[in-house]
């Protein structure tokens, strides 16, 4: 009998265990923790929510004008003669003054939501939060059910009056909870293009949503949308209460102090003041910025976020677009501004940083460059440059990690609001239905402004306070859009009645050059200067900067 010779290798700690790879088990279980793993799970949540929201978003519009199109002939002789009977003036200003009712409705109820939203932040967690938004989302398209069923101004009054369900439970808070809920599971340097890889799940979610909206609505009925949509919404209550990750550890909402009622309540409002910096000579000044980048972030929301609704509007008057070309429209839309800010957009952030800030490495106190470090442990792997988000642990990262990039992504908030306003300059000019797609498919480049945004704002602001500055940023995009919805609406009817609809997108264009100018007054603290609450400074001398 003869025994197999073994040969002696040298070993060291590094040496791997085994030599031909590791098990098919390890492998199938890391790959497995990576794609379900917590942000992941959140950016699925988000891309559900925006894909049920996105269903009934084009059959809205569609019925409005139909409803309209009832109301009208209720006053007027029955139509007699080719073509669309609905095909009018007189409807066309009526659908988008209805319309604009329901939008400043929605905005309204979504502007309350993002309060009572973020109190249940703090008193359930994000997961039972989301459970409670999604739910009531359900309840409320329940009711435009009815509305559709209903017609007439009764069916418009429901549609109108049952916005008011999303005080409680809305579009506005369950984006609330996705972001605080993504801000407390990765690290500072990965939070702006996570953000906007979250923006653009939602994105995403709502192009495929208009697009089976629109085909739903013509192969089928105008009813059976809204159907689906409430099915939909019962899934993602039972995903969000099954799959939703719970924020424990050392997270900034566990930490948080416990303020209790009025305080608690409006806690965003008090991020959006002036706040004071210690300077590396002692003197005290006061920075301006967040009022400034606020106030730049809405006249920017102001100025684009009635731009959905006015290029179907438009079309619709124009060139006599259907609920399947608005569908295609709006799909186009809203899956260009997924792919860019699921993909583009954290590649333009990490590449910005580098091209903003250089690229020189950090050296020691002698003068030296640190030695490179070879990465062995998993925890010392970092996200690829694509924006790949952090998977583990759920437990969140370290709040004292500093994130260089913020300059470079209050220059890009910047420079989007000038694309944005060129583009909607010139989509004024539209002659053709496909110069709508064309402007309809150009608007997405411009997007990124408020996932940057969030990024900024929430640097900003101490660790303890981030929620509270996602909520901030989220309530004043939700009021501007509360306000264009609103005033964009009576402008576009008003230019409708005198037959030049198209002047409403130069009123945009200038709104957006304005958001331009007040966001460079926006400028981040002194270099090496640190915020400093009111109580630090009684004593100090204080310099307005």
């Amino acid at each position: 009998m003869t025994r197999r010779k073994t040969t002696s290798v040298a070993t060291d700690e590094s040496t791997p265990l085994l030599r031909d790879g590791s098990p098919p088990q390890t492998t199938n279980r890391a790959t497995a923790r990576a794609v379900f793993g917590p942000a992941n799970r959140i950016l699925l949540a988000g891309f559900m929510m925006a894909f049920t929201l996105g269903i009934t978003q084009v059959p809205i519009i569609y019925v409005f004008r139909l409803m309209e199109c009832d109301v009208f002939y209720t006053h007027h002789p029955p139509f007699d003669g080719p073509g669309d009977r609905c095909h009018r003036r007189e409807i066309n200003a009526g659908t988008a003054t209805q319309v604009s009712i329901l939008g400043m409705s929605t905005s309204f109820s979504g502007v309350f939501n993002l309060f009572i939203c973020g109190y249940f932040i703090k008193l359930w967690g994000p997961r039972w939060a989301f459970v409670s938004q999604t739910a009531l989302l359900g309840v409320r398209v329940s009711t435009q059910i009815l509305g559709v069923a209903v017609g007439g101004r009764t069916g418009e009054l429901i549609f109108q009056a049952c916005q008011a369900i999303g005080i409680i439970g809305g579009p506005r808070g369950y984006q609330l909870v996705l972001n605080t809920a993504v801000s407390e599971l990765v690290a500072p340097r990965d939070r702006t293009a996570v953000f906007g890889r979250l923006q653009g799940s939602i994105m995403l979610g709502t192009a495929f949503g208009y697009l089976l909206g629109g085909v739903l609505g013509d192969v089928y009925n105008i009813r059976r949308p809204f159907e689906v949509a409430f099915f939909l919404y019962v899934i993602s209550t039972l995903y969000g209460a099954l799959f939703m990750p719970t924020i424990t550890g050392s997270g900034t909402l566990a930490q948080r102090p416990r303020s209790q009622g009025i305080s608690a309540f409006f806690a965003p409002i008090k991020v959006i003041v002036p706040h004071k910096y210690l300077l590396e000579s002692g003197r005290v000044v006061k920075n301006y910025s967040l009022i400034f980048l606020a106030l730049g972030i809405f006249l920017g929301v102001f100025a684009s976020g009635y731009a959905p609704i006015l290029l179907q509007m438009y079309a619709t008057s124009e060139f006599d677009f259907g609920t399947t070309e608005n569908g295609y429209l709006m799909f186009g839309n809203s899956a260009i501004r997924g792919v860019f800010l699921l993909f583009m957009f954290p590649k333009i952030i990490s590449t910005g940083r580098v091209w903003f800030n250089g690229t020189q490495q950090p050296v020691d106190a002698k003068g030296h460059q640190p030695e490179s470090h070879v990465p062995i442990n998993p925890d010392e792997f970092e996200a690829d440059e694509v924006g790949e988000v952090p998977q583990e642990p759920v437990q969140a990262p370290d709040p004292d990690e500093e994130d260089s990039g913020t300059g470079f992504d209050l220059f890009f908030v910047k420079w989007s609001l000038v694309i944005d306003s060129m583009v909607t300059f010139f989509a004024g000019f539209s002659t053709d239905g496909w110069q709508v797609y064309l402007a309809g498919f150009l608007l997405p480049f411009a997007s990124g402004s408020a996932p940057a945004a969030k990024g900024v704002m929430t640097e900003l602001c101490p660790p303890h306070l981030r929620p509270d500055a996602i909520g901030a940023i989220t309530l004043v995009e939700s009021t501007a859009t509360l306000l264009t919805q609103g005033l964009f609406g009576l402008i576009f009817a008003a230019f409708s009645e005198a037959g030049k609809p198209s002047l409403t997108f130069f009123c945009n264009a200038g709104f957006a050059v304005i958001g331009f100018v007040v966001l460079f007054m926006a400028q981040l603290p002194p270099a090496n200067s640190k915020r400093i609450d009111e109580e630090d400074s009684e004593t100090e001398t204080e310099v307005e900067a």
